[in-house]
């Protein structure tokens, strides 16, 4: 089953070659994507659109990803955000998930795991397949 056909991503990428490729990508596999450049536009975005889940860039012009994602946590607690960087590595990684990442992807990341991360965090909890017990 695809959980993707109705769902919005905010995608927030400082790098508009990389934005557009990854817009492309998510469209193609049935998500409707929304675009922004910098970390300032984030809030007013969630406060105006409906959006299911966001993929965040960490460096970004205003407020910074980090910054965004405690932001987004404080105010939508339950909004799947997956944070991206290619200048990064584990360190960027233990923050983003301290912080509240659903997960996060060191640039360049496989397309096919950000969209398996994706489903698997927009998907209702009823629709989950039971964990094995035992």
């Amino acid at each position: 089953m695809t959980v993707s056909g109705d769902l919005t991503v905010l995608l927030v990428d400082d790098d508009g070659v990389w934005r557009a490729a990854l817009a492309s990508w998510l469209e193609r596999e049935g998500f409707r994507v929304l675009g922004l450049s910098r970390g300032d536009g984030v809030a007013t975005t969630l406060e105006t659109k409906q959006v299911d889940a966001m993929i965040l860039d960490v460096h970004l012009a205003g407020l910074d990803g980090l910054e965004v994602l405690a932001e987004v946590r404080g105010r939508w607690p339950a909004l799947p955000v997956m944070v991206t960087t290619a200048f990064g590595g584990p360190e960027t990684g233990d923050v983003a998930r301290r912080r509240g990442a659903t997960c996060y992807l060191d640039k360049p990341f496989p397309l096919a795991e950000l969209v398996t991360q994706l489903r698997r965090a927009v998907t209702p909890p009823e629709v989950k397949a039971p964990r094995p017990r035992g």
